[in-house]
């Protein structure tokens, strides 16, 4: 009785670490929008579903290798809700600066900094097509799924390079196609801008084209983020499959 209680409490403390990463550690995810005690409430009931669904067979040999085997898979699929929105973020940054908003600085009570305006505007639409679209249950089963390839207590791979950096360099690239509609737009508003300062010299244009500029990124990414959806909806799924490929599955 005592043995089989042992690895019942045993399997479901590495549960709880596969999920710890994904919910609890502070990061740029749709989660961190949740109250801590929401989020600790449900890391219990899934750390309990997964031991449920897939108990432990013995006690493993080492818990240090088995503690770190399940926070290094929890890691991998956190990463992949936590990049999508880092290059969402990336991007709106990049606007901001292209339309002279950088210094437009908003506080973030979730993660206690600040956020730039159009940084916020796109995580909230990258927080709500995240959730709309059901990314949160992809996450959350393949998170349990991950126990059929890799048991609790197994030991976990460390990701290779290569399939790392390919889902970093693929991540911001996908997180650029969701803004360049409006960085080209903000690009040919700079070009005229540059040839009307050059006919006109003695006009001070830089300060004449800062409101058209902040008008345009408006309109712009308003009409564009109608075709935002399918954009990161690929985005959510390959940072999600990039997370398969890096755990194994």
């Amino acid at each position: 009785m005592s043995q089989s209680l042992s690895l019942a409490v045993v399997g479901w403390l590495l549960a709880l670490l596969r999920f710890a990463p994904l919910l609890i550690i502070p990061a740029v995810t749709p989660f961190s929008w949740a109250p801590l005690h929401v989020r600790i409430l449900l890391l219990f009931v899934l750390s309990v579903l997964l031991a449920g669904v897939a108990p432990l067979g013995s006690l493993p040999d080492g818990l240090f290798a088995a503690t770190v085997s399940e926070l290094l898979i929890g890691g991998c699929y956190g990463l992949a809700v936590m990049l999508p929105m880092a290059a969402l973020g990336l991007s709106a940054r990049v606007l901001d600066i292209q339309a002279g908003l950088a210094s437009a600085s908003l506080f973030n009570p979730s993660l206690q900094t600040n956020d730039t305006t159009l940084g916020s505007a796109l995580s909230m639409v990258g927080t709500f097509a995240f959730f709309a679209l059901g990314f949160h249950l992809l996450v959350v089963r393949s998170l349990i799924a991950s126990a059929r390839w890799l048991p609790l207590g197994a030991g976990a791979r460390l990701p290779a390079a290569a399939a790392l950096f390919a889902m970093l360099g693929s991540q911001f690239l996908l997180g650029l196609m969701v803004v360049m509609p409006v960085m080209i737009g903000l690009f040919a508003i700079d070009v005229f801008v540059a040839i009307a300062s050059r006919s006109m010299p003695q006009a001070n244009i830089y300060f004449l084209a800062l409101p058209m500029k902040v008008a345009a990124v408006l309109v712009l990414l308003a009409a564009s983020l109608k075709m935002a959806p399918t954009l990161m909806a690929r985005l959510f799924r390959d940072a999600l499959d990039g997370a398969n490929a890096m755990v194994g599955g």
